[in-house]
C-alpha cells in the first residue's frame, strides 16, 4: 500500500507591500477623485450646463495640444467673446427722467392758432425770443440711455423726440425707438424721423420740423463761444448723434455749419443739440441750413444722395443675391427683336 503525499505547506507573509500599499492608496485617491467629480458633473447637469465646456463656454480639451488645437481654441475663444458683445448691446431703455416728476402740461405754443382736432398750435413762423434763449431740461446719453423699446418689433416706427431731448420718462415701454438713426432707416419724405408732418417751405427763420420739397442734411448752428480750438469742440459733440460728412467753422463769428450722411441724423442732431450747451455756458441756436448756391456744391448733394439711396437698397438685399451680383452672375435680359 503506498504511503500518502506529503501535505504542501505554504507560508503567507503577511508583512505589507510598501509598492502595494502605495498603489491601493493611489487607486483609492483616484476613486475618490472620480466620486467627487462624479458629484460635480451631476451638479451641473441639475444647473443645466454642458460639463465639456468651461464657465466661458469654451470646449474642454486635453493639456497636452498641437497648435492646430491652439488655434482652434483661440479662434472659440474669439467666437464667444463675439456672442457675448451682441448679447451686451441688448438691453432695455432706461427712463430719463422720473416718470413721478413729469408735470402734464399742454403743447408749447409754437404758432398763433391752436388746433383742437390735431392738437397743435399752427400758423407760426418764427420762435418766440425768451424760449430761444432758454437752456433746455435736459440731454441724451446715447451710450446709457439707448436700448430696445416696444417699437421695435413694429417695422416703419418713429424715434422718440423726447428721447432725443433727453426727457422721455418712458424707458423700454415707450412706443417710439430709443437708438440712433442708421442709413436703413428710411421714412416717408412728407415726415421727419419722429413722425411729424413737414411742411412745403422753410419757416421764416428755419426752424420746426423742415421742408418736404429737398433733402437737407446741414443745420445751422450759431452763438458758439469763440475759442481757439473751436472745430474740435464742435466735432467733438456733434459727432454723438451719427456720422458727420463735413464741417465748416466761421470763427470770427462763432457759426458752424455740419453735414451728417443721413437726413434722419441731421434731423435727430437738430432736436438733440436745441438749446444745449457746448464746453460752456452758451446756449446753442440750431437751426436749417439754406441752400448752398454754388453749382458744384449742388452736384456733390445730388451725387452724395444718389450714392446712400444705392447702399439703403444694397444692405436690404439678402447675401446671396448681392454675391451672384458682384460676381456678375445676373445679367439684365435681353429683348427679343419682334
Amino acid at each position: 500500500m503506498a504511503s500518502p503525499e506529503p501535505e504542501q505547506v505554504f507560508q503567507v507573509d503577511e508583512t505589507p507591500d510598501d509598492n502595494a500599499v502605495s498603489q491601493v492608496n493611489k487607486d483609492g485617491g483616484n476613486n475618490r477623485a472620480n466620486d467627487e467629480q462624479g458629484e460635480e458633473v451631476v451638479n451641473i447637469l441639475e444647473l443645466g450646463i454642458d460639463p465639456t465646456t468651461t464657465e466661458t463656454g469654451v470646449v474642454n480639451r486635453p493639456s497636452e495640444t498641437k497648435d492646430g488645437d491652439d488655434d482652434d481654441q483661440s479662434i472659440e475663444r474669439a467666437v464667444v467673446k463675439k456672442d457675448k458683445k451682441k448679447k451686451k448691446k441688448i438691453r432695455p431703455a432706461r427712463p430719463q427722467v422720473d416718470p413721478s416728476q413729469v408735470p402734464e402740461r399742454p403743447p408749447p405754443q409754437t404758432g398763433t392758432v391752436f388746433n383742437i382736432w390735431y392738437n397743435k398750435w399752427s400758423g407760426g413762423d418764427r420762435e418766440d425770443k425768451y424760449v430761444s434763449q432758454t437752456k433746455a431740461e435736459g440731454r441724451c446719453n446715447v451710450a446709457k440711455d439707448s436700448g430696445y423699446t416696444k417699437a421695435d418689433s413694429v417695422p416703419g416706427a418713429y424715434f422718440c423726440l423726447f428721447f432725443a431731448r433727453g426727457l422721455c420718462p418712458n424707458g423700454k415701454n415707450c412706443n417710439y425707438l430709443h437708438r440712433l438713426p442708421t442709413i436703413t432707416d428710411i421714412f416717408n419724405p412728407n415726415v421727419d424721423c419722429f413722425g411729424r408732418d413737414k411742411r412745403s417751405d422753410y419757416r421764416d427763420d428755419m426752424g420746426g420740423v423742415g421742408s418736404f420739397m429737398r433733402q437737407n442734411r446741414t443745420i445751422y448752428i450759431g452763438r458758439i463761444t469763440v475759442s481757439d480750438d473751436i472745430e474740435e469742440i464742435v466735432a467733438r459733440h456733434f459727432a454723438e448723434w451719427g456720422d458727420i460728412e463735413r464741417i465748416r467753422v466761421l470763427n470770427s463769428r462763432g457759426v458752424a455749419f455740419v453735414t451728417y450722411v443721413s437726413e434722419a441724423n441731421a434731423q435727430f442732431a437738430k432736436e438733440a443739440m436745441a438749446h444745449q450747451s457746448l464746453d460752456h455756458n452758451e446756449i446753442l441756436n440750431v437751426r436749417w441750413a439754406t441752400v448752398d448756391p454754388n453749382p458744384l456744391a449742388k452736384a456733390r448733394e445730388q451725387r452724395k444722395l444718389e450714392e446712400q439711396a444705392a447702399e439703403a437698397v444694397r444692405r436690404m438685399l439678402p447675401p446671396d443675391f448681392l454675391e451672384q451680383l458682384n460676381a456678375g452672375a445676373l445679367q439684365p435680359a435681353k429683348r427679343q427683336k419682334t
